[in-house]
């Protein structure tokens, strides 16, 4: 089976609450911190449209719209002394070749449930979801999860190695490989030490298919009265779905959500904007 249906649309999750970030986070949402001179959503829109996904839904926690609305005002021009600086003129290009659209945040909570909020206007084709504070640099990872689901049609997850005593802090895949291609056997949420040899971290990047849009619409809260989106992926297997898994490799993965890992991004942004190879997506080789 080969994923047919042409993927048009990407939703980002834009509402979290960056708890860990207060009080930074009282003022402006973690999605809008700085990374060099973008916001940590414009470089996940930059990968999106890089990607040819030129449909971006954005769902944003209703006290931050007027912000999130500012930031991709094309009517708002960059000052005349930066207008020829190459970032800046790549987020307006950004803003050029994007059709944004921002639906607020409400009802329950979890990680999934900007994207049940988005089905709609989804509709009954895949798309890729994001969260607005997971950035890549060196690898354009929705590119990627396009390139497996054409191959596959089957859901797809991003993830990457990480050492093993910080797998605990993550949603863990136990994958096997056929023809090249890594499929999910167990999903394991947090795992105690001991648990899985596994070290492959899944993160916010997915191919949603029409098949797991259903299942995440019809996932109960789980843990903490939440929607998660691991629960709506284990759904779809126990129904007899197939999830892939696509794993980075010259890329790496940063999230802006606690002081340390925003310092290594930040870092990651800096030296990306500086470098001469700098590539379309501010994209930093991984040494």
């Amino acid at each position: 089976m080969t994923g047919s249906k042409q993927v048009k649309t990407a939703v980002i999750a834009a509402a979290g609450s960056a708890t860990r970030m207060w009080p930074a986070s009282k003022v402006m949402p973690k999605e809008l911190f700085p990374l060099g001179k973008l916001p940590a959503i414009a470089h996940v829109v930059s990968e999106f449209v890089e990607a040819g996904l030129s449909r971006i839904i954005l769902v944003v926690a209703e006290q931050n719209m007027g912000l999130m609305k500012g930031l991709f005002d094309p009517s708002v021009r960059p000052p005349e002394k930066m207008a020829d600086d190459p970032v800046v003129r790549h987020f307006e290009s950004l803003m050029e070749r994007a059709e944004l659209e921002m639906i607020p945040q409400w009802g329950n909570y979890g990680n999934a449930m900007p994207l049940v909020l988005a089905a709609d206007l989804v509709g009954d084709e895949p798309c890729v979801y994001a969260f607005g504070d997971d950035i890549v640099f060196g690898e354009n990872a929705a590119r990627n999860l396009l390139g497996i689901y054409r191959q596959t049609g089957c859901p797809v997850m991003a993830a990457q190695e990480v050492e093993p005593a910080r797998k605990s802090a993550y949603g863990i895949a136990e994958t096997y490989v056929e023809r090249g291609i890594h499929y999910i056997r167990r999903i394991i949420e947090k795992p105690a030490p001991g648990v899985t040899d596994s070290n492959l971290a899944t993160f916010g990047r997915y191919l949603v298919t029409p098949d797991l849009m259903r299942q995440l619409r019809e996932t109960p809260p789980g843990k903490d009265g939440e929607i998660w989106f691991v629960d709506g992926v284990i759904r779809e297997m126990a129904a007899g779905g197939r999830v892939c898994v696509s794993p980075l490799t010259t890329g790496v993965w940063y999230t802006v959500g606690d002081p340390k890992n925003y310092a290594d991004a930040v870092k990651a942004a800096t030296e990306s904007e500086s470098s001469p190879a700098r590539q379309p997506v501010l994209a930093r080789r991984r040494a």
